[in-house]
């Protein structure tokens, strides 16, 4: 250890120059620097800038600077190398991964989600299996009826050859028997409205008046899901979903009507909303009155429901105040056309919220209920198409 500090202190020695001769001590005291200062050649050339004016009017500072910049070396201190970092610990690029993957663990407390085993053999999916089957048929059935033939014809779909696309519908008691023999479970209206609800679109229900007596009408919707499979694989990933909630949903059913008569008042609701809802939604492409036609094909989309012209005169008489039936010329030298507005609004840009629809339901659907009360529905002749010009 003597030995290496030797030897650093002779290196230290040759390394560094310390004039002694009364000259250099001369030019300190000049030039301001302390007693055995040892400027560098860098500081001697900041001081020499800074001093230029003085060094050219008094002579003994230039001698001084040149006394100096004599005995100065100029060598370059050298920069010692960064210490070595021995805590300094190598991290390797790619994450290790473990032998064996970690598995997904489950919330403390949450429930077991049910096997498929168990959601297949519940009744509710046995009971959905057996309608959409039966429904399936009997749409197939009233395609080959409805379907033409004839060479050429439009109606006749490459895509759709033997009418699995086509949705069927049929009343409650024609597809009790079925349905419970093929369950083997009695399919009670709790059930059912459970089954319609899971169902989340592809059935729908609504009341009928037939053979002096209300059933209901259950309906097909395969314009979300065609294929059999695909359809109960959707009803068991509900039922699934359910199953792990333990509280069934139930289908929004009205209560079973008394008379014919309060079942043309729930189709007439129906009808009145769907239209409303569709002139609503019309109002924002700034299109506040359209043709009775498009109005029918909409309403009949939205509720299954034929706007024949016996309705269509119950439910303008109902809508007084709410809808209006006019003549109106689209275009110059065009047919009049017989338009379906919306009344009751501020002005015709006015647009409809979702709060306001429902109010304008619920006094549709108190002017029907009133009506009914009374024994029978009052009708509202369409207004006659004019002869001269129609405007706007």
């Amino acid at each position: 250890l003597v030995q290496a500090q030797t030897r650093w202190w002779r290196s230290s020695l040759s390394h560094c120059v310390i004039p002694t001769m009364s000259e250099y001590s001369e030019a300190l005291r000049v030039l301001g620097f302390p007693k055995g200062a040892q400027p560098t050649e860098k500081e001697l050339k900041r001081c020499m800038e800074r001093d230029a004016l003085k060094v050219l009017q008094k002579p003994r500072m230039s001698a001084a600077y040149t006394v100096l910049m004599q005995y100065t070396s100029s060598r370059k201190s050298k920069q010692a190398a960064p210490p070595a970092n021995n805590w300094m610990v190598p991290v390797p690029l790619l994450r290790e991964q473990p032998e064996t993957p970690p598995t997904k663990k489950r919330r403390t407390g949450s429930p077991d989600p049910e096997s498929p085993e168990k959601v297949q053999t519940h009744p509710a999916a046995r009971i959905f299996k057996c309608l959409d089957e039966e429904l399936s048929r009997l749409g197939q059935k009233r395609w080959v009826g409805d379907i033409d033939w004839s060479e050429g014809s439009p109606q006749v779909s490459a895509n759709d050859v033997i009418g699995a696309r086509y949705p069927g519908s049929a009343p409650l008691e024609k597809l009790r028997n079925v349905a419970e023999a093929g369950a083997g479970q009695q399919l009670t209206m709790e059930l059912l409205k459970q089954v319609l609800a899971m169902a989340s679109g592809l059935l729908s229900a609504r009341w009928v008046w037939i053979a002096g007596a209300p059933d209901v009408l259950i309906l097909q919707n395969k314009e979300i899901l065609a294929s059999a499979s695909a359809r109960r694989a959707r009803f068991g990933e509900e039922l699934a979903l359910f199953l792990v909630r333990r509280n069934f949903p139930s289908y929004a059913l009205p209560p079973a009507p008394v008379e014919e008569l309060d079942v043309i008042c729930l189709d007439l609701t129906a009808l009145f909303s769907a239209a409303d809802q569709f002139l609503a939604e019309c109002r924002l492409l700034r299109r506040p009155a359209m043709p009775l036609a498009e109005v029918r094909q909409a309403v009949q989309n939205r509720t299954d429901r034929v706007l024949n012209q016996q309705l269509l005169m119950q439910l303008a008489a109902l809508s007084d105040g709410l809808l209006d039936f006019r003549w109106a010329r689209p275009k110059f030298q065009a047919p009049a056309q017989l338009d379906v507005v919306q009344l009751g609004l501020a002005n015709s840009s006015q647009l409809l919220d979702r709060k306001q629809l429902e109010e304008r339901l619920a006094t549709f659907r108190a002017a029907a209920t009133s009506a009914a009360a009374n024994g029978s529905l009052p009708c509202k002749e369409m207004p006659p198409e004019p002869t001269g010009k129609v405007q706007f």
